[in-house]
Protein backbone atom coordinates (compact mmCIF):
# COMPACT_ATOMS: atom_id res chain seq x y z
CA UNK A 1 0.00 0.00 0.00
CA UNK A 2 1.01 3.38 -0.50
CA UNK A 3 0.36 6.41 2.33
CA UNK A 4 -0.11 9.63 0.13
CA UNK A 5 -0.64 12.92 1.78
CA UNK A 6 -3.24 15.66 -0.02
CA UNK A 7 -4.78 15.41 -3.47
CA UNK A 8 -1.67 16.18 -5.06
CA UNK A 9 0.28 13.24 -4.54
CA UNK A 10 -2.86 11.53 -4.31
CA UNK A 11 -2.92 12.78 -8.38
CA UNK A 12 0.99 11.87 -8.88
CA UNK A 13 0.62 8.44 -7.64
CA UNK A 14 -2.47 7.67 -10.11
CA UNK A 15 -0.73 9.37 -12.64
CA UNK A 16 2.00 6.74 -12.09
CA UNK A 17 -0.64 3.94 -12.16
CA UNK A 18 -0.53 2.89 -8.90
CA UNK A 19 -3.84 1.00 -8.57
CA UNK A 20 -6.84 3.07 -6.27
CA UNK A 21 -6.97 -0.15 -3.39
CA UNK A 22 -3.54 0.50 -2.45
CA UNK A 23 -4.01 4.17 -1.98
CA UNK A 24 -4.67 5.09 1.41
CA UNK A 25 -5.56 8.96 3.05
CA UNK A 26 -3.64 10.57 5.49
CA UNK A 27 -2.75 13.91 6.76
CA UNK A 28 0.20 15.34 8.12
CA UNK A 29 -1.84 15.85 11.30
CA UNK A 30 -0.65 15.44 14.78
CA UNK A 31 -0.81 17.05 18.25
CA UNK A 32 -2.81 20.15 16.86
CA UNK A 33 -5.07 20.26 20.27
CA UNK A 34 -2.45 21.64 22.07
CA UNK A 35 -1.16 24.24 19.42
CA UNK A 36 -4.88 25.48 19.38
CA UNK A 37 -5.30 25.94 23.20
CA UNK A 38 -1.79 27.28 23.28
CA UNK A 39 -2.79 29.79 21.13
CA UNK A 40 -5.97 30.92 23.35
CA UNK A 41 -3.56 30.89 26.04
CA UNK A 42 -0.84 33.50 24.91
CA UNK A 43 -3.29 35.51 22.52
CA UNK A 44 -4.36 37.66 25.82
CA UNK A 45 -0.65 38.46 26.08
CA UNK A 46 -0.02 39.90 22.60
CA UNK A 47 0.62 42.91 23.65
CA UNK A 48 3.53 41.88 26.42
CA UNK A 49 5.35 40.17 24.26
CA UNK A 50 5.75 42.36 21.49
CA UNK A 51 6.93 45.04 23.89
CA UNK A 52 9.09 42.02 24.83
CA UNK A 53 10.72 41.53 21.02
CA UNK A 54 10.79 45.79 20.86
CA UNK A 55 7.79 45.23 18.18
CA UNK A 56 5.31 48.10 18.32
CA UNK A 57 1.73 47.40 18.92
CA UNK A 58 0.94 49.27 15.95
CA UNK A 59 2.98 47.30 13.29
CA UNK A 60 1.78 44.83 10.62
CA UNK A 61 4.32 41.72 11.45
CA UNK A 62 5.46 39.30 8.73
CA UNK A 63 6.79 36.26 10.27
CA UNK A 64 8.96 33.86 8.14
CA UNK A 65 9.64 30.66 10.42
CA UNK A 66 11.97 27.77 9.28
CA UNK A 67 15.36 26.77 8.20
CA UNK A 68 17.48 30.19 6.25
CA UNK A 69 18.54 28.18 3.27
CA UNK A 70 18.19 28.90 -0.79
CA UNK A 71 14.76 26.76 -1.59
CA UNK A 72 13.01 28.78 1.08
CA UNK A 73 13.34 32.04 -1.50
CA UNK A 74 13.83 34.53 1.13
CA UNK A 75 15.60 37.23 -0.95
CA UNK A 76 12.44 37.72 -2.86
CA UNK A 77 10.49 37.73 0.35
CA UNK A 78 12.60 40.31 1.56
CA UNK A 79 12.44 42.52 -1.87
CA UNK A 80 8.88 42.23 -1.78
CA UNK A 81 8.60 42.93 2.09
CA UNK A 82 11.42 46.62 0.95
CA UNK A 83 8.40 47.48 -1.48
CA UNK A 84 5.24 47.00 1.19
CA UNK A 85 4.64 50.97 1.81
CA UNK A 86 3.74 50.72 5.48
CA UNK A 87 4.92 53.43 8.29
CA UNK A 88 4.42 50.54 10.63
CA UNK A 89 5.29 46.93 9.49
CA UNK A 90 8.20 44.31 10.47
CA UNK A 91 9.54 41.31 9.05
CA UNK A 92 10.39 38.80 11.37
CA UNK A 93 12.91 35.12 10.64
CA UNK A 94 12.61 32.78 12.91
CA UNK A 95 15.30 29.80 12.33
CA UNK A 96 18.81 29.23 11.28
CA UNK A 97 20.63 28.34 8.34
CA UNK A 98 23.43 28.70 5.59
CA UNK A 99 21.81 31.50 4.44
CA UNK A 100 21.67 33.51 7.50
CA UNK A 101 24.99 35.53 7.02
CA UNK A 102 24.16 36.88 3.41
CA UNK A 103 20.50 37.71 4.23
CA UNK A 104 21.49 39.81 7.10
CA UNK A 105 24.36 41.66 4.71
CA UNK A 106 21.42 41.94 2.20
CA UNK A 107 19.10 43.30 4.40
CA UNK A 108 21.45 45.57 5.81
CA UNK A 109 22.29 46.77 2.48
CA UNK A 110 18.94 47.43 1.64
CA UNK A 111 18.16 49.29 5.01
CA UNK A 112 16.94 47.37 7.91
CA UNK A 113 13.56 48.94 8.08
CA UNK A 114 12.83 46.77 11.40
CA UNK A 115 13.75 43.47 9.93
CA UNK A 116 14.65 41.03 12.49
CA UNK A 117 16.52 37.74 13.38
CA UNK A 118 15.87 36.02 16.31
CA UNK A 119 17.43 33.08 15.23
CA UNK A 120 16.76 29.62 16.32
CA UNK A 121 14.21 28.99 19.21
CA UNK A 122 12.56 26.01 20.65
CA UNK A 123 9.38 24.34 20.96
CA UNK A 124 8.96 26.13 24.24
CA UNK A 125 9.20 29.04 22.72
CA UNK A 126 8.19 29.07 18.99
CA UNK A 127 4.59 30.15 20.15
CA UNK A 128 5.34 33.45 21.08
CA UNK A 129 6.60 34.02 17.85
CA UNK A 130 3.35 33.15 16.00
CA UNK A 131 1.61 34.77 18.83
CA UNK A 132 3.00 38.30 18.31
CA UNK A 133 2.64 38.01 14.15
CA UNK A 134 0.19 38.97 11.90
CA UNK A 135 0.65 36.80 9.09
CA UNK A 136 2.92 33.71 7.95
CA UNK A 137 4.83 33.47 4.41
CA UNK A 138 6.82 30.93 3.08
CA UNK A 139 7.80 31.63 -0.26
CA UNK A 140 9.51 28.20 -0.58
CA UNK A 141 10.36 27.32 -4.17
CA UNK A 142 10.64 24.12 -2.92
CA UNK A 143 8.86 22.73 -0.21
CA UNK A 144 7.39 19.26 -0.04
CA UNK A 145 4.51 20.35 3.17
CA UNK A 146 5.73 23.48 5.28
CA UNK A 147 4.77 22.22 8.58
CA UNK A 148 4.97 25.87 9.54
CA UNK A 149 1.82 26.49 7.98
CA UNK A 150 -0.13 24.11 9.83
CA UNK A 151 1.47 25.93 12.94
CA UNK A 152 0.70 29.44 12.13
CA UNK A 153 -3.00 28.51 11.40
CA UNK A 154 -3.42 26.93 14.77
CA UNK A 155 -2.37 30.47 16.34
CA UNK A 156 -4.90 32.13 13.98
CA UNK A 157 -3.01 33.65 11.12
CA UNK A 158 -3.41 34.18 7.28
CA UNK A 159 -1.27 32.34 5.54
CA UNK A 160 0.96 33.14 1.90
CA UNK A 161 2.76 30.55 0.59
CA UNK A 162 4.36 29.64 -2.92
CA UNK A 163 2.63 27.03 -6.04
CA UNK A 164 5.62 25.11 -4.73
CA UNK A 165 4.63 24.41 -0.80
CA UNK A 166 2.27 21.10 -0.52
CA UNK A 167 0.39 22.56 2.45
CA UNK A 168 -1.18 25.23 0.07
CA UNK A 169 -3.15 22.58 -1.71
CA UNK A 170 -5.26 21.25 1.01
CA UNK A 171 -4.79 23.98 3.50
CA UNK A 172 -5.11 27.59 2.06
CA UNK A 173 -8.14 28.97 0.16
CA UNK A 174 -7.59 32.36 -1.36
CA UNK A 175 -9.44 34.73 0.35
CA UNK A 176 -10.22 32.77 2.75
CA UNK A 177 -7.25 32.38 4.58
CA UNK A 178 -4.62 33.37 3.09
CA UNK A 179 -3.37 32.85 -0.71
CA UNK A 180 -1.21 30.82 -2.69
CA UNK A 181 1.10 32.24 -5.06
CA UNK A 182 4.12 32.13 -7.89
CA UNK A 183 7.71 32.98 -6.42
CA UNK A 184 8.49 35.82 -7.97
CA UNK A 185 9.09 39.39 -5.74
CA UNK A 186 5.75 40.81 -7.67
CA UNK A 187 3.44 37.74 -6.79
CA UNK A 188 4.52 37.93 -2.90
CA UNK A 189 4.39 41.38 -2.82
CA UNK A 190 0.91 41.97 -3.80
CA UNK A 191 -0.10 39.35 -2.06
CA UNK A 192 1.01 40.85 0.77
CA UNK A 193 -0.32 44.08 0.21
CA UNK A 194 -3.82 42.37 -0.12
CA UNK A 195 -3.96 40.97 3.07
CA UNK A 196 -2.05 44.62 4.80
CA UNK A 197 -4.63 46.54 3.33
CA UNK A 198 -7.28 44.62 5.27
CA UNK A 199 -8.81 45.73 7.75
CA UNK A 200 -8.02 44.87 10.79
CA UNK A 201 -10.98 42.80 11.74
CA UNK A 202 -11.02 41.83 8.24
CA UNK A 203 -7.46 39.90 8.88
CA UNK A 204 -8.93 38.39 11.96
CA UNK A 205 -11.82 36.85 9.96
CA UNK A 206 -8.98 35.15 8.02
CA UNK A 207 -7.10 34.23 10.76
CA UNK A 208 -10.30 32.58 12.14
CA UNK A 209 -10.68 31.13 9.29
CA UNK A 210 -7.01 29.50 10.08
CA UNK A 211 -8.32 28.06 13.19
CA UNK A 212 -11.52 26.44 12.02
CA UNK A 213 -9.77 24.54 8.90
CA UNK A 214 -7.19 23.51 11.58
CA UNK A 215 -9.95 22.29 13.92
CA UNK A 216 -11.19 19.96 11.32
CA UNK A 217 -7.80 18.91 10.47
CA UNK A 218 -6.72 17.63 13.61
CA UNK A 219 -9.39 15.21 13.80
CA UNK A 220 -7.96 13.96 10.50
CA UNK A 221 -5.06 11.93 12.45
CA UNK A 222 -1.90 10.60 11.15
CA UNK A 223 -1.77 7.44 13.36
CA UNK A 224 -5.06 6.15 12.39
CA UNK A 225 -3.89 6.15 8.65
Amino acid sequence: GFLCAGRANRHLYRLYGVPERKLFRFAYSWGYDSLLEKSAELKPQRSRIRAEFGIPEESLVILFCGRLSREKNLFHLVDAYHQLDLERKSLIFVGDGDLKHSLQDYVDQLGPHSVTFFGFQNRDQIAKYYTVSDLLVLPSVRETWGMVVNEAMCFGLPVIVSHQVGAGIDLVTDGHNGYSVATDVDSLFRSIKRIADLTEEERLLMGMNSIETMKEWSHRDLAES
